[in-house]
C-alpha cells in the first residue's frame, strides 16, 4: 500500500481543481477558517484509516491539526513524518469526537512532498537511550523532545526578560582565548594559526571589562570544560549564562542572584504548566520560593553535616578543608533548605581562583557563593572580585599562572578600580532540575560529553 502512494498525487475531479484554495500557515489554523477552502503544509504524525476514512494528525511548529481524507477518495496509508501538503476545507469537529479540537480539515487532495513516503521511524518507547542519543536529530520529532525544544527556548527567553527589564547590557564575549579561568586541567587546547589556545570555560574576565561602562552586564554563551566526567551533571559544552555587577556588596549580590532565579522559576511554570501536565499529569512542580533563599557559609555547613551524622564516602566525618561533593550539596538542600534552594557561601582561598575577592574579617575565606538547587546540587557559583592590583597578582602566582595573557584584566584594577562581583549559571543544570530529568543530557539540544561528539 505504501508503495502505491509514494509517486501519486490525489486528485478530486476537474472541476475542483479550479477552486481557489487560500495558502495559510498550519501554526495560524483556528475555528475561525471554518467554512472556507484552504492549503496547508506539515508532517503527518498519524494516519489511520476507518470506515468513514482516513484520520491523518498533521504537525508543524508545536501545533498538530486533525484532517479526514473521506471514503468517497480512495483510501491511502502515510507514513509517519511524511511532509504533505493539503487542500480541502476547514469543517467543525464531529460532536462526537472524544478531543477538545475546535475544527478538523476535510481533504480534498493532498501532496506528498518530492513524491516520496518516509521509511519507518527509528524511534519508539522501547527505543534504549543511547539510541536515541545517536539518533538525535530525529529524536527531536518524539513528544518528550518536542517538549524540550519549547521549554528550553521558554526558559531562554525569560532570562533575557529578567536581564532586558533590569537594565543589564547584552554582550557576546570570543570564546577562543588565551586565558583560563576555572584551572589548567580543564581546558580544551587547540592551536590558533600556529600558537596556542583555548576554548573559553567562561565569559567572566571579558564580562568584567564591559562593566565599568555598562554598571550591569550580561552574556548566555557556550562554556568549554575538559573534564572527564562522566555523571548525569557533567557536560563538555553548557550553556552559560553569566553576568556581573558594579558597585554592589556581597549581600547585594546574593540579593540579584535571588531575584533572577526566583523570577525565571515562575515565569517558566507559569508558561509551562499546561504543557507539562500534558506531558506527565503527575508532575510535581518545584516551590517558588517567595521569601529569601537560606544562606550558610561554608565553615557552618561542615558543621551541620558533622551534627547530622553524614558521613563522607569513606566513613569518616568532614572536616574543614574537605569539599562537599554532589551527594552532601543535595543532602544540604533537602535538610537545611527544606527542600528549596540554598546559597553555600564563604569558601575558603585555597578553593576558589585566583579572581575572588577575599572576606574582610579573615583573609583566609572568599566572599564567594554557590546555589544548590533540589535535586541538583550546585547550579552557579559567584563571588565579589578582586579590587586590588597586588591582589590580584598575588592570586596569578598563588596559581602559578603567567600573567603575560592577562594584561587587559589586570590594567582593569589600574584604570579606576572599583567594587563588583558575578556569577555563572549552567543553564542546563537549571532546566534539568525544573523538570525533574534524570540526566543533563535531556536538557541540552545535542549533549557533548566524554564519550559523544555527535550528531
Amino acid at each position: 500500500m505504501t508503495e502505491r502512494i509514494e509517486s501519486q498525487i490525489i486528485d478530486l475531479s476537474i472541476q475542483e481543481e479550479s477552486i481557489a484554495y487560500k495558502k495559510v500557515q498550519l501554526t495560524d489554523l483556528s475555528k475561525d477558517f471554518i467554512g472556507q477552502k484552504i492549503c496547508t503544509f506539515g508532517w503527518v504524525i498519524t494516519c489511520r484509516t476507518t470506515k468513514a476514512g482516513m484520520f491523518i494528525d498533521l504537525y508543524c511548529g508545536f501545533k498538530t491539526i486533525k484532517c479526514l481524507y473521506p471514503r468517497e477518495f480512495e483510501h491511502k496509508y502515510i507514513s509517519k513524518w511524511t511532509s504533505l501538503t493539503i487542500y480541502g476545507e476547514v469543517k467543525e469537529n464531529y460532536k462526537h469526537s472524544k478531543d477538545s479540537s475546535e475544527f478538523e480539515v476535510h481533504i480534498d487532495r493532498m501532496e506528498i512532498f518530492g513524491g516520496k513516503q518516509s521509511p519507518p521511524f527509528p524511534i519508539n518507547n522501547e527505543t534504549l537511550p543511547f539510541v536515541k542519543l545517536e539518533k538525535g536529530h530525529l529524536n527531536l520529532r518524539t513528544e518528550e523532545r518536542i517538549f524540550f525544544l519549547k521549554a528550553r527556548s521558554c526558559l531562554m527567553r525569560h532570562f533575557r526578560d529578567f536581564y532586558y527589564k533590569n537594565n543589564y547590557i547584552e554582550i557576546t564575549p570570543p570564546t577562543i582565548v588565551k586565558t583560563q579561568v576555572e584551572g589548567g586541567s580543564t581546558l580544551f587546547n587547540l592551536k590558533y594559526y600556529g600558537s596556542d589556545a583555548y576554548l573559553t570555560q567562561s565569559s567572566q574576565l571579558y564580562l568584567e571589562t564591559v562593566v565599568p561602562v555598562t554598571q550591569k552586564a550580561y552574556c548566555i554563551m557556550p562554556s568549554y570544560r575538559a573534564e572527564k566526567s562522566n555523571t548525569t551533571r557533567h557536560l563538555s559544552e553548557y550553556t552559560h549564562v553569566e553576568a556581573e555587577l558594579a558597585d554592589l556588596n556581597f549581600s547585594d549580590l546574593l540579593d540579584s542572584i535571588e531575584k533572577l532565579v526566583s523570577y525565571v522559576i515562575s515565569k517558566f511554570y507559569e508558561e509551562m504548566r499546561k504543557d507539562i501536565l500534558i506531558l506527565n499529569p503527575n508532575f510535581e512542580f518545584l516551590k517558588v520560593v517567595e521569601k529569601p533563599f537560606k544562606r550558610i557559609r561554608y565553615t557552618d555547613a561542615i558543621e551541620f553535616l558533622r551534627n547530622m551524622k553524614y558521613l563522607k564516602e569513606d566513613g569518616t566525618e568532614f572536616v574543614c578543608g574537605d569539599d562537599i561533593p554532589d551527594a552532601g550539596e543535595r543532602f544540604l538542600v533537602e535538610k537545611y533548605g527544606e527542600g528549596l534552594p540554598v546559597f553555600l557561601t564563604h569558601f575558603p582561598v585555597s578553593f576558589k581562583p585566583f579572581y575572588m575577592r577575599k572576606e574582610d574579617e579573615d583573609n583566609t575565606f572568599t566572599e564567594s557563593c554557590d546555589l544548590l538547587f533540589p535535586g541538583i546540587g550546585e547550579i552557579l557559583g559567584g563571588s565579589m572580585r578582586c579590587e586590588k592590583h597586588s591582589e590580584l597578582i598575588e592570586g596569578f602566582k598563588r596559581e602559578k599562572i603567567d600573567t603575560e595573557n592577562y594584561f587587559w584584566y589586570t590594567d582593569l584594577l589600574l584604570y579606576g578600580p572599583f567594587r563588583h562581583g558575578g556569577y555563572g549559571l549552567g543553564f542546563e543544570r537549571l532546566l534539568m532540575g525544573l523538570m525533574r530529568w534524570e540526566s543533563v543530557n535531556k536538557a541540552c539540544l545535542y549533549p557533548r560529553f566524554l564519550t559523544r561528539c555527535a550528531p
